[in-house]
């Protein structure tokens, strides 16, 4: 999949990665891992179609302490898993031949434009200034 879709990193842990900031421990801190995961499908339009089925996620953690105003608090940890119904379906598909003539043609045609309108502002400077020398300036 990382040769075609550019993939730089394959994990199994959606946790991985997640900064964490350490507190003091007191012993009455709870913990929430927020996971949202997305089926997600990677097509290649080639001529042999293949399709590598996987998942996205996005993680997030927060830790917070409870306070019950002197009653006792039990610490606690929350996994919460979000299971997307919509599936994201990435196509591979390459440009057409004529996609990139036509880009050369513009390129081509733009460039003998502009250098058609500065010709003619030099001409006209030039003509304006030999007119001056002669004197035939109205």
């Amino acid at each position: 999949i990382s040769r075609y879709y550019g993939l730089k990193h394959t994990s199994f842990s959606p946790l991985d990665g997640l900064d964490m900031v350490r507190r003091a421990a007191t012993g009455k801190e709870t913990y929430e891992y927020h996971v949202k995961i997305v089926p997600t499908i990677y097509q290649d339009s080639s001529f042999a179609s293949q399709e590598f089925f996987g998942y996205q996620f996005t993680a997030s953690q927060k830790s917070f302490e409870l306070n019950a105003h002197g009653m006792r608090v039990l610490p606690a940890i929350w996994f919460k898993y979000q299971l997307t119904p919509i599936t994201v379906k990435y196509t591979l598909k390459s440009k057409p031949l004529y996609h990139f003539i036509t880009t050369v043609c513009a390129i081509v045609g733009g460039t003998f434009t502009v250098a058609g309108i500065i010709d003619s502002l030099l001409f006209t400077a030039h003509e304006v200034f030999r007119k001056m020398e002669m004197g035939k300036l109205s």
